[in-house]
């Protein structure tokens, strides 16, 4: 009678495992990839997540104030987020450390580990034709790109968008900086690129401004054209973040 209830319980701890497993196999299989939202007021904070960057932004749309930002590489270990740190507006030590968090994914509801409260996913990373992280690497002139010598280390602007969403970011790896951002939703329709500005450093009076580029793809680079939202004309290049990935030169 004792080896048949030792033999339940034995079972029954598997059974256990084994769920336990699937369950956070499951959690870990959900897409992290795309754009999140939590709205606490007048105040909220939009993360965007590629393949490779991890983006946090928090703002007041009403008031049109910026209040803060940080990100870089991220890594996933079952439910474990790793954020390799590149900038921090409030925080400029923080930049090349680690912050570890532990997340769950349900129902398109993302919780982490020290924050109250949960995220709502806005995307999944599509529709836009734009997804990813881009770095500025030179402009064109006479449609003839000059591409910058070193676009990547140790300054570097860089462009962060999920299938709805963008924010570019301006830091340097080394002095630990943080320059400007800006950021808000976007739309790829018919080789238009169409920004509405949710959030910007230099100038509050751009935010709610929706701005048309001509962009296109040239060589893999994205050719970013047409007016600024402070005036002025642009024709940028931009290449992807992971062609540019190398150990930096010292």
């Amino acid at each position: 009678m004792k080896k048949n209830n030792l033999f339940t319980l034995l079972l029954l701890g598997c059974i256990m495992l084994m769920v336990t497993a699937f369950i956070e196999k499951k959690q870990v299989q959900q897409p992290l990839k795309g754009a999140w939202q939590q709205v606490n007021g007048d105040v909220q904070t939009t993360l965007i997540i590629t393949d490779h960057i991890f983006s946090s932004a928090t703002y007041n749309l009403r008031e049109k104030k910026f209040i803060s930002s940080y990100g870089g590489k991220y890594s996933i270990a079952q439910n474990k987020l790793t954020i390799a740190i590149e900038w921090n507006n409030l925080d400029s030590s923080a930049v090349g450390t680690q912050k570890i968090t532990n997340i769950q994914i349900n129902n398109d509801q993302l919780r982490m580990e020290g924050n109250t409260g949960s995220w709502k996913r806005l995307d999944d990373g599509t529709p836009g034709a734009l997804a990813g992280d881009w770095i500025i690497t030179g402009s064109y002139t006479n449609d003839q790109v000059s591409k910058r010598r070193s676009p990547f280390y140790p300054r570097r602007t860089m462009k962060v968008l999920s299938g709805k969403y963008f924010q570019w970011i301006a830091y340097n790896v080394v002095t630990k900086q943080f320059f400007d951002t800006g950021g808000g939703t976007y739309t790829t329709e018919n080789g238009k690129y169409t920004e509405t500005i949710h959030f910007f450093t230099k100038t509050a009076a751009s935010v709610g401004k929706v701005l048309a580029f001509d962009y296109s793809f040239v060589n893999g680079d994205w050719r970013h054209k047409g007016l600024k939202s402070t005036g002025g004309m642009m024709d940028e290049c931009w290449s992807r973040r992971e062609t540019l990935e190398s150990p930096p030169q010292q």
